[in-house]
């Protein structure tokens, strides 16, 4: 077979033309030496690919952030492609829901976006200024005569003063309309203007994070959602204290204690009802 490969002066090998020149020379036979090193030696294994891996956190994004981000109806009642275009889910809190348009400009959408945070972190400040000091009054702390969140405000109507845990706070109502619109208003002014040349004005950081919750870019990712969601469910808890202190004269404290006592028979039905007992105040 060499000879004639020889004669011809080519070969073909694996479909590709290769010239063969020389005079062929047969291979070496095998040494007995090399028969039995090949016998017993053991062959390597081949490499493993190593497998992706996803780490928790980064699924845990994927679930708040980006297109394939929860959204606010489940899928059958809501086909991802109805999703406004606008609403990427770049932002914390994006489940693709604006109804009525009001982000379609970006100015528009940052504008809304702040207003939004800023309100939800004061409705949870003002959920917990609301149910604390009716709490502690209830459990055997004194907060005053009447430590309900309405009723505290009738006080300084009627020209007294603050008490709490006993002590008297002498802050009539003009000096807290003062303080709050100087201290509340000078702060909001000032995070408008960005007086203290912060790169991002909703989400500062650095001393306003001194726990260092937020060092981490995904961390802060995560904390930025559940911010946002805390805050929408604080603004609807506020709505239903106006609601329900209108309808029972109670504080919510009060309301939860009677409801968990009798659910029953004090819950929403009942109220609308007419079967409880109504006792308003404002």
């Amino acid at each position: 077979m060499a000879t004639v490969a020889a004669s011809l002066g080519v070969s073909e090998m694996l479909g590709s033309r290769v010239k063969v020149s020389g005079t062929p020379r047969a291979a070496p036979a095998p040494s007995s030496s090399s028969k039995i090193v090949a016998l017993f030696s053991k062959k390597k294994p081949a490499a493993k690919s190593k497998a992706v891996t996803v780490s928790p956190i980064s699924e845990e994004l994927a679930k708040w952030y980006g297109p394939d981000r929860r959204i606010y109806l489940p899928e059958g009642l809501l086909d991802k492609s109805e999703i406004p275009e606008y609403l990427t889910g770049e932002v914390p809190g994006d489940y693709g829901y604006d109804p009525f348009g009001l982000s379609k400009k970006p100015a528009d959408f940052a504008k809304y976006q702040a207003y939004e945070l800023i309100h939800a972190r004061w409705a949870m400040l003002g959920a917990a200024g609301f149910i604390i000091p009716e709490a502690f009054n209830k459990y055997g702390a004194n907060c005053g005569p009447e430590a309900v969140w309405f009723k505290t405000g009738a006080l300084l109507l009627d020209g007294n003063t603050l008490n709490y845990f006993g002590n008297n706070i002498p802050i009539n109502l003009i000096a807290a309309v003062i303080a709050e619109v100087v201290l509340v208003g000078g702060a909001e002014y000032y995070r408008i203007i960005n007086g203290l040349d912060l790169e991002d004005k909703l989400y500062p950081g650095g001393p306003f994070d001194p726990l260092g919750l937020a060092s981490d870019p995904d961390q802060a990712a995560l904390l930025k959602v559940k911010e946002i969601k805390n805050g929408r469910l604080a603004m609807f808890a506020m709505l239903g204290f106006f609601i329900q202190a209108y309808v029972t004269g109670k504080g919510p404290v009060d309301n939860l204690a009677s409801h968990l006592s009798d659910p029953f028979g004090n819950n929403l039905l009942t109220v609308i009802s007419g079967s409880v007992e109504r006792a308003p105040t404002l």
